[in-house]
């Protein structure tokens, strides 16, 4: 029997190893089956079968390398709890045994580090949740490999820490002392790979850490790993180091503080080694970068080594090589210069800037520049302009001042006897129009538009006619339309001409490198100028019909793709009526290209400019554009539907499998463990999101029968982390998909909110981006808006509460850290600029929160109560003396809609919010002002009897802010101003019975007119004119003598549109405005008291 067995068993193994060996097979059909195959073997049978194929040297090595690569891949996926529920007990002992042992027999070094992959992920899945390992015999078993006696070994235990840093879980704390003996220990061995494996196993574990005293302690270990990695640089053998140490600088830039001089000093001299290769010169620089990025204040203080790291990215971006190929290529490959010194240099320098700000870099740009500039080598006229153009961004405010010498400088190389200096003339110009946009194109348009133009001129040299274009285009897509009317027939003559001469040159040569790009700057400056474009339309819209019809080969796809978004922007531009006569014809070439859409291959990109262009003409159309849904979404939908593919990474190794190159990212999750996701498609998908999101916006009930299936596809992109527009358009979209299902009754839309809800809700909790998360709560107001009360079942709203405040805390929390932070010892100004921008993006967070909330108050009304009760204790803590003012702000603003909202119960919570608000009246600052001052007129307003004394006693408190020198000094202050004087109002007209109103009016008078707050100012101009017509004497004056200062405010009120969209309240003040027109005598010495602006603006309204 016991033969039989042995017998079985080997046949078994047999066809299990001839499973590992199809899985290797380079056909797609054998590995497919196996892969069929394998997959139906449960996991308690895989496991053991994989461990003894590991272990089965008789087998070759690739089917053992498989055996260990799927062992880690099994692992990757299971958890603790998956660990217990899946695998039998005795099969996972046996395998924690036979993969120790394993390691300590492998003969085959990839082999055994290939078993200590698989190995460490055992080891983090034995980890439960309370972070306590389950497998306390692989920490003894690492302890144990520490023995400089047994160096293999010592080697593999490095590697599994560095592999999953936390593999002793809780355990840590009871052996932290040992570990850190021991990796000190390795990194002081003779056996340099062992002192290699310990440099980065301590990396990997330090960045894993989060707790700093634990880094800490590792402090006095820093000056042997530069040794270690001073010596691996000296030999070049291992660039894998200088990779781990970039990753401790990203994430523990702080560690490095008491060795920043000696490391910048080392990475500098790698640099300047002639010998390296020049991915270990990158790598050097990228060290001090990411130093820079991560603790930028702290790289700021080394002023001895900032001239040095400026000189060294500039003589890096002096290695451009003068590619023939270069000047005469027409097309542009995307991946064109992505490596090499010269654009880690330029990027590098960008980086810079961007981190450490422009008082650090631009002074050391200022002092290499100029003379670069003056040499008569290219290389360095080239290297000083690209410089100008990758530091613009980061040294915007430093640089602002100089702007107009720093356009005189490049404008003369715009003319350079080299193509590449002109064309670095081109690039930095383009460059500057997007980072001092608009205040470039105000001051420097009547040097930097002509310039460009004559660069258009330059036929004998494509590559560098054509970038001009593109610096255009940057120029004229933040330009003010005003700006560009003045240029625009000198700019069209151009452009006609380069697309006649192009257009005749690829008829002739097939060349279409220029025409691309003069398409595209034709359609920014009909964007731009938009009406203005119609006397030109003629001239320009035949050409492109033409190419739209006939660039119909492979090689031109971009070109037609570019043309059709050009077609489409002109007729958006110049408007239905003058783009009818060519509007057949265009969609008929549209639906052509439409069905031929099947045949385009996935990365054709005339499909994304399709899909913007069909948007755009449903802007075009309008309603009209409904009977074009049938062809539009079928391709539409499958864009929104790409899936893009997504792989684990097991190794190091396998992202050489998966390169950039071939439009992979990777990412890095918290565990350490990496995936890959291959982006082609993503902006495909992403644009075929945003335009559904038109077509629901723009077409309402003509999308409705579209709307069920868009939101089945959109509502799972509410969490599609790999791109965040994508998650953008799908919260956008939502609310407009309610509207459209409106015609279908309101059982539809319940149910399609159905599909919604909880799905919004669980991707506004879980977003990682401030900005998408407003996007998100947007859409969440919107819908609660469009559905009204009862939108949200009993567990929603509990939700809903819980993540407003969980939002709320987070703020507290992140203001808490730069109160610290500011403290810290490497705080200064730039520091603070970057506190205040994230005050600003909290800031944020709290407006969504009270928008939420007045979207909530205002469908909802008291029944909303009892949920705003569980925020309560959060609000009130908001108005402590000593929070920040935003708190203050919008915690004011969520008690103001309670007063507006549920006003009857107001009183009710009025020891939470009362005294603070009539504290804030006066408060410095200005919105905090604005919230308390709308709130007391809210009370006069929507509850006078409840609140008739506190609204009383506001009063000096009012007239305070309002009297103050510096109540109009800034739009928020006049907004604050404003709606004391409109509290005022309403305090007067619901309490007049108790306010002074014959004394409080004639100053009240003197404080108008109110022109910035046009919510406010209905109300206000509403009471003036009921005090007017009830001939209330405080208002109109002894004798009338009131009337012209009267007839100057409603002057005002007409010239400032203070009352744009309040037609009826207008009436009213005109009525009042004729009422006196009546008297000639009366109304010619009237307006003898108004200025011109309100003179003629009056005359307008009342002819009109």
């Amino acid at each position: 029997e016991g033969g039989g067995c042995g017998v079985l068993y080997r046949k078994k193994m047999a066809n299990f190893e001839v499973i590992l060996a199809a899985l290797l097979s380079p056909d797609n059909t054998t590995r497919s089956q196996a892969e069929e195959e394998f997959g139906k073997i449960p996991v308690s049978v895989k496991l053991p079968n994989l461990v003894t194929m590991l272990r089965t040297h008789g087998a070759s090595d690739e089917v053992r390398t498989m055996a260990a690569v799927l062992l880690r891949r099994i692992f990757l996926q299971l958890e603790y709890k998956d660990l217990e529920e899946e695998v039998d007990r005795g099969v996972l002992q046996r395998c924690r045994e036979e993969l120790l042992m394993a390691i300590q027999a492998e003969e085959h070094n990839s082999i055994r580090r290939k078993i200590c992959d698989a190995t460490a992920e055992l080891a983090r899945s034995s980890i439960d949740d309370d972070n306590q390992n389950h497998w306390p015999e692989v920490l003894q078993f690492l302890l144990q490999c520490c023995n400089v006696a047994h160096p293999r070994l010592f080697q593999s235990a490095l590697y599994m820490i560095s592999v999953v840093p936390g593999i002793f879980g809780v355990q840590l704390d009871y052996c932290l002392d040992t570990l850190k003996q021991l990796l000190v220990q390795a990194l002081s061995c003779n056996d340099l790979e062992v002192s290699f494996e310990a440099f980065k196993a301590i990396c990997s574990f330090l960045v894993f850490m989060e707790s700093n005293p634990v880094k800490n302690r590792f402090a006095d270990a820093l000056p042997l790993m530069l040794q270690v990695l001073h010596k691996n640089l000296e030999l070049h053998s291992d660039e894998s180091l200088l990779k781990s140490f970039i990753d401790l600088s990203e994430h523990c830039p702080k560690f490095l503080r008491n060795q920043l001089d000696t490391i910048v000093d080392l990475m500098l001299n790698m640099m300047a080694t002639v010998e390296a290769e020049d991915l270990w010169k990158q790598l050097s620089l990228e060290v001090i970068v990411t130093i820079a990025e991560n603790a930028p204040a702290m790289m700021r203080k080394q002023h001895r080594f900032l001239p040095k790291i400026v000189t060294k990215c500039l003589q890096f971006m002096l290695e451009v090589e003068d590619d023939p190929d270069w000047l005469t290529a027409d097309v542009i490959n995307d991946d064109e210069d992505l490596e090499g010194n010269s654009i880690t240099g330029e990027t590098s320098l960008d980086r810079l800037a961007n981190a450490l700000g422009g008082r650090a870099i631009l002074p050391h740009i200022i002092s290499s520049v100029p003379q670069l500039l003056q040499s008569m080598d290219w290389h360095c006229r080239h290297a000083a302009l690209m410089a100008i153009s990758a530091v613009g961004e980061g040294c915007e405010k430093e640089m602002t001042p100089i702007l107009g010498d720093v356009v005189n400088a490049v404008l003369p190389f715009c003319h350079d006897q080299h193509h590449r200096v002109r064309y670095a003339a081109c690039n930095a110009l383009g460059q500057m129009a997007n980072d001092f946009a608009p205040g470039l194109q105000k001051k420097q348009h009547d040097k930097i538009i002509p310039a460009l133009l004559m660069v258009l001129d330059d036929f004998q040299t494509p590559r560098v006619q054509a970038h001009a274009g593109a610096a255009l285009v940057n120029f004229c897509e933040q330009c003010p339309k005003s700006i560009l009317l003045d240029y625009l027939e000198v700019i069209v003559a151009k452009l006609e001409n380069v697309f006649r001469v192009k257009l005749d040159e690829l008829l002739q040569k097939g060349t279409k490198l220029v025409l691309e790009q003069i398409v595209t700057t034709t359609a920014t400056v009909a964007d731009t100028v938009e009406e203005n474009f119609v006397a030109y339309y003629d001239r320009f819209m035949p050409r492109l019909k033409y190419i739209m019809a006939n660039a119909i080969t492979k090689d031109y796809r971009l070109l037609r793709g570019k043309t059709i978004e050009c077609i489409s922007l002109i007729g958006l531009a110049v408007g239905q009526e003058k783009f009818m006569q060519d509007a057949q014809e265009v969609m008929d070439l549209l639906l052509k290209v439409q069905l031929q859409q099947g045949e385009m291959e996935a990365d054709d990109p005339q499909i994304s400019y399709m899909i913007s262009a069909w948007a755009r003409m449903c802007k075009i159309i309008g309603s009209g554009f409904v009977q074009y849904l049938p062809v539009v979404m079928g391709p539409l939908l499958q864009a929104a539907s790409i899936k893009p593919e997504i792989v684990i990474l097991d190794s190091a190794d396998a992202e050489q499998q998966y390169s950039e190159e071939d439009g992979w990212e990777f990412v890095t999750l918290a565990d350490q463990q990496k995936f890959g996701i291959k982006t082609a498609g993503l902006d495909d998908k992403c644009t075929a999101m945003q335009m559904l999101t038109v077509y629901a916006k723009d077409l309402k009930d003509g999308f409705a029968n579209y709307a069920e299936q868009v939101a089945k596809i959109m509502v799972p992109h509410l969490r599609f982390y790999f791109h965040e527009l994508v998650r953008a358009a799908a919260a956008e979209i939502l609310p407009h998909l309610l509207q459209c299902v409106k015609s279908k009754g309101m059982v539809a839309v319940r149910d399609m909110w159905a599909l919604m809800a909880d799905k919004l809700l669980e991707a506004i909790e879980m977003e990682p981006d401030a900005e998408i998360r407003t996007v998100m709560m947007e859409s969440l107001c919107k819908c609660i808006q469009f559905l009204g009360s009862n939108c949200f079942t009993a567990e929603q709203y509990t939700k809903l509460a819980e993540l407003l405040k969980d939002a709320l805390d987070m703020c507290f929390t992140r203001a808490n850290e730069r109160l610290a932070r500011r403290h810290d010892e490497d705080y200064d100004d730039m520091v603070e600029e970057e506190l205040e921008e994230e005050d600003e993006a909290d800031e944020e967070t709290l407006r969504k929160v009270a928008d939420v909330m007045h979207s909530l108050f205002s469908t909802h009304g008291t029944l909303l109560l009892p949920f705003f009760e569980q925020l309560l204790p959060v609000l009130s803590g908001m108005l402590v003396e000593g929070r920040p003012a935003a708190h203050k702000q919008w915690a004011l603003c969520i008690f103001d809609d309670v007063l507006e909202f549920a006003s009857s119960s107001a009183i009710n919570y009025q020891e939470y919010f009362l005294q603070p608000m009539m504290k804030c009246i006066c408060d410095k600052h200005a919105p905090v002002r604005q919230a308390a001052c709308y709130g007391i007129g809210i009370m006069a307003q929507c509850c006078p009897k409840v609140f008739s004394q506190t609204c009383i006693d506001a009063l000096p408190f009012l007239t305070a802010t309002i009297q103050s020198p510096t109540a109009r000094e800034d739009t928020a202050s006049t907004n604050a101003t404003e709606n004391a004087i409109s509290a005022v109002a309403k305090i007067c007209k619901h309490l007049e019975s108790q306010a002074p109103v014959d004394n409080i009016l004639p100053m009240w008078l003197s404080w108008l007119p109110v022109t910035e707050d046009k919510e406010e100012a209905p109300h206000i101009y509403s009471y003036l004119c009921d005090l007017i017509e009830s001939n209330n004497s405080a208002i109109l004056g002894a004798n009338n003598s009131n009337i012209p200062r009267i007839l100057a405010i409603i002057g005002e009120v007409c010239a400032e549109e203070a009352l744009a969209g309040n037609e009826q309240v207008l009436m009213k003040l005109l009525s009042i405005a004729r009422h006196v027109q009546a008297s000639t005598e009366v109304w010619n010495a009237c307006l003898q008291y108004l200025s011109e602006k309100q003179s003629a603006a009056l005359m307008k309204a009342l002819s009109s």
